[in-house]
């Protein structure tokens, strides 16, 4: 089940990238009296436009690869999560290392799927073996287009050794970053924004559900008609439910918009005690039980404190940045380009 952040939205800024001219050459068989060819405009348009994007993806799929394939090393040098939680929450643990899938001969172990999956923020909601099955492909995507890259010997080309360097320089900045903006939050300043946001703060209605995950609308009928005989939720949850995140399929108190929409409808239109028909979501089909409903008290210090420090970094960015570049003494020449005919 995905639940939204429902103290602050974090706003998130997305790395721009500069897009290089690519250069390419021709060799041309020259003929006897060779016959002159000459290309219509709408001929040239069009080879133009293949070329460009021929030469676009093969930019994109480099830029991918590099950046999935450096991501992981910086992880394993580190042992450190750093993209999910900033402050070092979640660390590196030991998981089991089963081949999961193999290319060309070469394992994937099950850890480097878990790995995968936890630096992506997004996935931090949802249960691993939900996701697992596309995340392995993805992996196995990316180590196949890694051995045909290698193989044809892509990485001693201008435009892939400047899409290296461009990812080799992204994540080591990145990671400078953050660990200055770590060292730069305060515990005064947490204080602050948590007064800040509890000015903003307005009580919504909560309940406290139950629910069970299947892969299909048969299953979850079937589990209905078990309950309704007297059967336990929770027995039948553990015993059923996709989600075993969720202990006997609670997942506490929410409010609607925190829930995936299909999921918070269904849900806030039950009374208490009472079950829920097959509820369809992306995930697969639920069943719901509410067990409860509270309007929400605002949060303790210590619930939001990790989300505090996000938007004390996401404060502190600039400040930091500028910092950087006094030491480094920035000389921008040119800040605007006139564009000429």
């Amino acid at each position: 089940m995905v639940q939204k952040k429902n103290f602050k939205k974090q706003k998130k800024t997305n790395d721009s990238q500069n897009v290089t001219e690519q250069k390419s050459t021709a060799i041309q068989v020259v003929e006897p009296n060779p016959l002159p060819v000459v290309l219509s405009d709408t001929e040239k348009k069009t080879r133009s436009v293949l070329r460009m994007l021929v030469t676009g993806f093969l930019f994109v799929v480099t830029v991918i690869i590099w950046f999935l394939v450096g991501q992981k090393i910086f992880v394993l040098a580190t042992q450190d999560i750093w993209l999910p939680d900033y402050f070092n929450k979640h660390k590196t643990v030991a998981v089991s290392d089963e081949v999961v899938a193999t290319v060309d001969g070469k394992p994937i172990f099950l850890s480097d799927v878990r790995s995968f999956a936890d630096g992506i923020p997004q996935l931090t909601e949802i249960p691993f073996e939900m996701v697992y099955p596309q995340l392995l492909e993805t992996i196995v995507d990316s180590k196949v287009m890694l051995q045909a890259a290698e193989d044809a010997g892509m990485e001693a080309l201008p435009d892939v050794q400047r899409a290296i360097r461009q990812a080799r320089e992204q994540i080591l900045s990145q990671a400078y970053l953050n660990k200055q903006l770590e060292q730069s939050v305060t515990l005064d300043q947490l204080q602050t924004l948590y007064n800040q946001e509890l000015l903003d703060f307005k009580p919504v209605e909560e309940i406290r559900a139950r629910h069970i995950l299947v892969k299909s609308e048969k299953e979850a009928n079937d589990i209905i008609i078990q309950l309704k005989a007297g059967a336990d939720f929770g027995m039948l949850a553990e015993k059923y439910s996709l989600d075993q995140n969720s202990p006997k399929g609670d997942l506490g108190y929410f409010s609607e918009d925190m829930m995936i929409p299909e999921f918070g409808r269904a849900a806030f239109a039950l009374k208490n005690g009472q079950i829920s028909d097959a509820v369809k979501t992306p995930f697969g089909w639920h069943v719901i039980e509410v067990e409860d409903r509270r309007m929400s008290k605002a949060p303790a210090f210590d619930d939001v404190q990790d989300q505090l420090k996000q938007m004390a970094m996401e404060q502190n960015a600039q400040k930091v940045l500028e910092a950087e570049r006094q030491k480094q003494n920035v000389v921008i020449r040119k800040k605007t380009i006139i564009r000429t005919k």
